[in-house]
């Protein structure tokens, strides 16, 4: 998560080398995305900027593996990444090149170099960072972010929470001694990771502490080794209460928003009845009751009236998402949450969210599911406040249809090259095959299905030519529901 944006070695930081020598790699977060932040902006009463043409400042970016996507998906909208990594800055500026972006600037430059000069922005993302770097750095961040917000502007900012990350404190800590006489950064992660293999091994604790220490002990583990060793094994690693980081924005022009997340928003079952409605207070004592261990604060200007009373009627203006899908007599949506099969009002919409995850589904088109808009209103607010779908005010615009010479998203096909993981248009990744990397790329517009087939057949490992053209139409219509075609 973090990126370094701080002098090299500052304050006994990890020194800048370290980011050259295990680069860190970035990946498209939703949380992050404009429509995220105005989606929950306009929950709360306020007029964000339309996502499809707005200006987003990452502070940050690393290699812009984040801020890329969105660049090329909203070419109307304006995009700055800044970072002090200049090999990461340098990747970027080579797939912008080769993307033929010409909405977004990256910049390899410490954070406190962001002045005036820069504008101001509908949104500031700043993931990964304010837990890992110094205080004074720290509080930059907070000032700068406060000082180039838009009067409607939203900012992202992430960070390691308490009191849920005290066990994986522990942990670091523990590998911190472990590996102190390391060589370097690789030498590091593996002494790290042998620990916590012997850890997982030989722990005699108490039962109760079993089971918080091995999901621990096997997250940590599955990490890749630039997360493990710029994220848990950095010299800089702060976890703070949210209200420790709602005080610190106060002090620089701003006031808490809400949660970029919205699985652990709502007070769903009422836990918090005795409690008053100060915003920052009931989000505390949501940390409390959930043990969060990863923060994701969305700020505004402190000056901005915000509406905490819920309108459900804002749902009007508003699409929804969700995996909805039958099991075991169960409808199961986003974050495991299951809702009962066979309400009237629940089952035809969530299954109609079902059938186009992951793409949005507005409000309009899915009141022909439900008895009446009140009741379609009151079903996506239960679903929204216990996390079973997701809500949304952009319309990711994509092609759900296959045309005769079906064409996949540069961006797409740019990733394919080198990976089975590639962005789509609503800021997310999908893991392909092998087969599916190679149909991929044969996605440039200029091919027919037969054409396709047949250079598909041709290529190493794959199937016979029939069995393609059989599972062909198929798999061109995942890739459209996906989000990986334009054309």
């Amino acid at each position: 998560m973090p990126k370094q944006l701080h002098s090299s070695g500052h304050n006994g930081c990890v020194p800048e080398n370290a980011y050259h020598t295990v680069p860190y790699l970035t990946v498209p977060r939703f949380e992050t995305h404009p429509d995220r932040l105005a989606a929950v902006a306009t929950m709360f009463g306020m007029k964000p900027a339309p996502v499809r043409a707005c200006r987003v400042l990452e502070i940050g970016c690393g290699d812009a593996n984040n801020l890329i996507p969105m660049a090329y998906h909203l070419p109307e909208s304006r995009f700055v990444g800044i970072d002090l990594a200049d090999q990461a800055i340098a990747a970027a500026r080579r797939m912008i090149d080769a993307l033929g972006l010409a909405n977004i600037e990256v910049i390899a430059a410490d954070l406190r170099a962001i002045g005036e000069n820069f504008g101001e922005f509908d949104y500031v993302i700043a993931h990964g960072l304010y837990s890992w770097v110094p205080a004074e750095v720290r509080d930059a961040l907070m000032a700068i972010t406060g000082a180039r917000l838009a009067p409607q502007g939203v900012a992202f900012i992430s960070y390691n929470a308490n009191p849920g990350r005290h066990i994986r404190q522990m942990l670091r800590e523990m590998m911190l001694y472990h590996t102190r006489h390391a060589g370097d950064v690789h030498e590091r992660v593996e002494q790290g990771r042998w620990l916590l293999e012997w850890l997982g091994k030989t722990r005699l604790v108490r039962a109760s502490w079993r089971g918080l220490l091995d999901e621990e002990i096997e997250n940590l583990l599955e990490r890749r080794e630039d997360s493990l060793a710029h994220d848990d094994l950095g010299a800089c690693n702060d976890a703070f209460y949210f209200h420790e980081v709602a005080e610190h924005a106060c002090t620089h022009g701003m006031q808490y928003l809400g949660d970029a997340s919205n699985r652990q928003a709502f007070d769903v079952h009422g836990g918090l009845s005795w409690l008053g409605e100060d915003a920052v207070e009931r989000a505390q004592y949501l940390d409390f009751m959930h043990l969060r261990v990863f923060g994701e604060t969305l700020l505004c200007r402190a000056e901005v009236p915000l509406t905490r009373a819920l309108d459900v009627t804002v749902f009007e203006r508003m699409s929804f998402s969700c995996s909805a899908r039958l099991v075991d007599g169960q409808i199961e949506g986003l974050n495991g949450v299951r809702l009962t099969a066979g309400q009237a009002n629940v089952e035809p919409v969530a299954l109609a969210l079902g059938r186009n995850y992951p793409m949005p589904v507005p409000f309009d088109e899915l009141l022909q599911h439900a008895e009446s808009r009140d009741a379609l209103r009151n079903t996506l607010a239960a679903m929204v406040f216990t996390s079973f779908a997701q809500y949304h005010v952009h319309d990711f615009a994509c092609h759900r249809t296959v045309s005769e010479r079906p064409a996949a998203s540069h961006l797409a096909r740019y990733h394919a090259r080198e990976s089975l993981r590639v962005p789509t248009v609503r800021h997310g990744l999908v893991e392909l095959d092998e087969p599916g990397r190679q149909l991929l790329l044969l996605l440039d517009g200029t091919r027919d299905l037969d054409l396709i087939a047949h250079d598909l057949a041709n290529c190493p490992g794959a199937p016979p030519e029939e069995e393609i053209r059989r599972a062909l139409p198929d798999s061109l219509e995942w890739m459209a529901r996906m989000g990986l075609l334009e054309g």
